[in-house]
């Protein structure tokens, strides 16, 4: 699968200004409406068992095509082949690429830690959509509309999920730690503490799936 680089000082992405994303009032020392949902016990959004005996942990940014392709047409080979059957924990892990994956993840976040991948699907499901809005200059109201749709009910609280200290720190904390990886394009993946090879292809359910049962065949050696 081919990789998109990330930009060479991603972590300052996180200094932002809501206005980044057009039109925007936040501002960062009034008070949320709600408070930040808690966070998870460790970096990540997690699927599966997590007694299972592979770890699989996917880097990613909703505004990479091919991030977008692994979520459509891989992904659900690994729902119903590792995740449903125990053989697979698998923890998504935000990696931003640009401005606009930042503002949309800190929303995924507030929206709660039960509607994470809900907001996810969403963000897929209309990237062309946010492409559109990124060069037409309506990138904020396509957000507010997603927000919307996974209960964050209007600009006032959009703003105050983008500009929120502990969210985007968890953000910050969650790229440092693929940067522990080596970690430089999206999709990256780690198996059971080591990045997949390159050469390990993941463009297809099938080619996935070789690679992960071959990844458990090694833990019965």
């Amino acid at each position: 699968m081919s990789l998109i680089p990330r930009p060479s000082a991603l972590v300052t992405a996180l200094a932002f200004l809501i206005a980044a994303c057009g039109n925007a009032t936040g501002d960062a020392a009034k008070p949320a409406p709600t408070e930040a949902p808690a966070a998870p016990a460790i970096l990540g959004h997690i699927k599966g068992a997590a007694d299972a005996p592979l770890t699989v942990i996917e880097y990613a940014s909703p505004t990479c095509s091919h991030c977008k392709h692994f979520h459509d047409d891989v992904m659900p080979t690994v729902e119903e082949k590792f995740i449903a059957t125990g053989k697979v924990k698998f923890i998504f892990r935000e990696y931003p690429l640009n401005d606009i994956d930042v503002v949309a993840y800190a929303m995924a976040n507030c929206a709660g830690e039960d509607k994470f991948f809900d907001v996810l699907d969403d963000l897929f499901e209309h990237q062309q959509d946010i492409f559109d809005a990124s060069k037409s200059g309506t990138i904020k109201q396509i957000l507010l509309d997603i927000a919307a749709r996974h209960g964050i009910a209007d600009e006032k609280a959009f703003d105050a999920c983008t500009v929120n200290r502990a969210i985007r720190q968890r953000i910050a904390d969650t790229i440092m730690t693929g940067d522990t990886f080596g970690v430089h394009a999206t999709p990256t993946f780690v198996v059971n503490g080591q990045v997949k090879p390159a050469d390990q292809d993941a463009r297809s359910g099938e080619t996935f799936e070789a690679y992960l049962n071959g990844e458990l065949a090694k833990l019965s050696e």
